[in-house]
């Protein structure tokens, strides 16, 4: 969380198909949820999706974040701030 800004982890198929959706892009389509070096968000602010959010696992780091339609939105780079200052927790649940 920063500020109005939340991310927080796609955890089911059926997610998966909402984020899809509701943001125009392929991330059900192209079944990022059996992709296991893969770690996919939602960044919403007041509960409504802005960005998907594509982390490597091996990598530790985003691979991609995209708004409605893959274009990026005016949250972009506090997205990607967010994420790279709490790549440190998604590593520490990973061995917890």
């Amino acid at each position: 969380v920063d500020g109005d800004l939340s991310v927080r982890v796609l955890e089911s198929v059926q997610e998966f198909i909402e984020e899809g959706d509701a943001m125009h892009h392929c991330v059900f389509t192209n079944e990022y949820y059996l992709k296991a070096d893969s770690l996919i968000l939602s960044a919403t602010i007041d509960g409504k999706r802005i960005e998907t959010i594509e982390v490597s696992l091996k990598r530790m780091e985003v691979v991609q974040s995209r708004g409605v339609c893959n274009k990026n939105t005016p949250y972009h780079g506090q997205i990607l701030k967010l994420m790279k200052g709490n790549m440190s927790l998604i590593r520490k649940r990973m061995t917890a």
